[in-house]
């Protein structure tokens, strides 16, 4: 994560710090996974029903939903700089009055506004890359974001049971106060504008238009699905995963845990290899090759839960493998809905990540509707989910070959 990345924009030769943009990035599902373990605590600590404590959760994720388009317009009107300190100034605020909030409906909507300021990170730093790398080299700069994007909530969860257990609720949030503190002191020092002066910036009115441009582009919205769809390929296992495990082979919270960990870890594989593979053979190939697989997998996982009891390898293995896969695939979808929009980047970035986070935020809901004990439906909704992504793949191969017949100057907004 020490790379640099040589600008390949004309006339803008600044060198964003991956480690920085991950980071950046990170910090919003970090912000969301951190308060996992502490949902019992939460819930005595304001005497309520863990009913009431879901939308704790449920906040953030509206905030990530409805701020990121937002937050991509804002980008592209006023730069990526500026969004990114303002965006992070408003997380840290936000989680010093979740810290000292003194009930849950103020600490509802403290949190509603902490996804509203760490939005910025996730969309800007997309819009960076974009700034400043082309083709293969921006799917290959979007793989070590994926990566930290996937060790982020590895980390969070471990980070939030210690501190639940030997300090407080508070210092959850206290935690996530000091992190944004210091990635906006070292934003300070060392992100620069990669906005090309000059470049037009988008009026308030015509930001229903070019949402209009982009639902209308086979590229962004088959690109967008893909990274929806394989998301929710284990947000779909995610819902229930530690009650399916705890009920069918006893296992314990910490145990879930370490298997939940070391599928995240999969995920990191899959990213990092996915660069590496990138560079090689080019990230159309990576992506495709992993979409098939990934389509394998999962019906090979449905055909397993047939049977009964299902064997814990036969779960682990193909819930491993599709971490990889979506390791090597969402760095490339990522890049893929951004690609064709260069004059609009941060408006791409942020309705692509929102719409995203939409698709795989479901599968969890759907997930918790339909488990009743058995893994079965759970397949059946992971290979549906594979399939879906991709139906996407494939409308963003078409959309990509429209637009690589098109002139240069039109070919920038599709």
């Amino acid at each position: 994560m020490k790379h640099t990345l040589a600008s390949t924009a004309p006339g803008n030769t600044r060198r964003p710090p991956l480690l920085l943009l991950g980071i950046a990035s990170g910090l919003s599902p970090f912000g969301m996974a951190i308060i996992v373990p502490a949902m019992n605590s939460i819930a005595e600590h304001y005497d309520a029903s863990l009913s009431m404590v879901q939308f704790v959760v449920s906040a953030y994720l509206f905030g990530l939903a409805t701020a990121q388009p937002f937050m991509g317009y804002l980008c592209d009107r006023f730069g990526r700089r500026r969004v990114m300190l303002w965006g992070f100034l408003v997380f840290v605020f936000a989680s010093l009055v979740c810290a000292i909030t003194p009930t849950l409906e103020l600490l509802i909507a403290a949190r509603y506004l902490q996804a509203v300021g760490t939005s910025a990170g996730t969309v800007a730093s997309r819009a960076i890359l974009r700034d400043t790398c082309e083709g293969n080299d921006l799917a290959t700069a979007m793989s070590y974001i994926a990566a930290a994007m996937g060790a982020a909530p590895v980390l969070a969860p471990i980070l939030g049971g210690f501190l639940v257990t030997q300090a407080s609720v508070d210092a959850l949030f206290i935690s996530t106060a000091a992190i944004g503190l210091i990635v906006l002191l070292a934003m300070l020092l060392r992100l620069p504008e990669t906005l090309v002066k000059g470049a037009p910036q988008p009026e308030a009115r015509g930001l229903v238009a070019n949402y209009g441009v982009l639902l209308r582009s086979p590229s962004f919205l088959g690109n967008t699905f893909l990274f929806g769809f394989i998301q929710g390929s284990f947000f779909s296992f995610l819902a229930v995963g530690a009650a399916y495990f705890h009920d069918s082979y006893a296992m314990s919270a910490e145990a879930f845990g370490l298997i939940w960990g070391l599928m995240a870890t999969a995920f990191v594989v899959g990213a990092t290899l996915g660069a590496r593979l990138t560079r090689r053979i080019g990230s159309a190939r990576v992506v495709g090759a992993s979409v098939v697989l990934s389509v394998l997998t999962g019906i090979a996982l449905l055909l397993f839960a047939s049977a009964e009891p299902v064997p814990i390898l036969a779960v682990l293995v193909p819930l491993a493998l599709l971490m990889v896969f979506s390791g090597t695939i969402t760095p490339g979808a990522m890049a893929g809905a951004i690609h064709h929009h260069a004059n609009m980047a941060g408006t791409a970035s942020g309705l692509s990540s929102a719409t995203g986070l939409v698709i795989s935020g479901s599968f969890t809901v759907v997930a918790g509707i339909v488990y009743g004990g058995s893994f079965q439906p759970i397949a059946g909704l992971v290979a549906l989910a594979c399939t879906l992504a991709a139906a996407g793949w494939l409308l963003a191969i078409s959309g990509g070959r429209k637009a690589g017949q098109q002139p240069r100057h039109v070919r920038r907004t599709e």
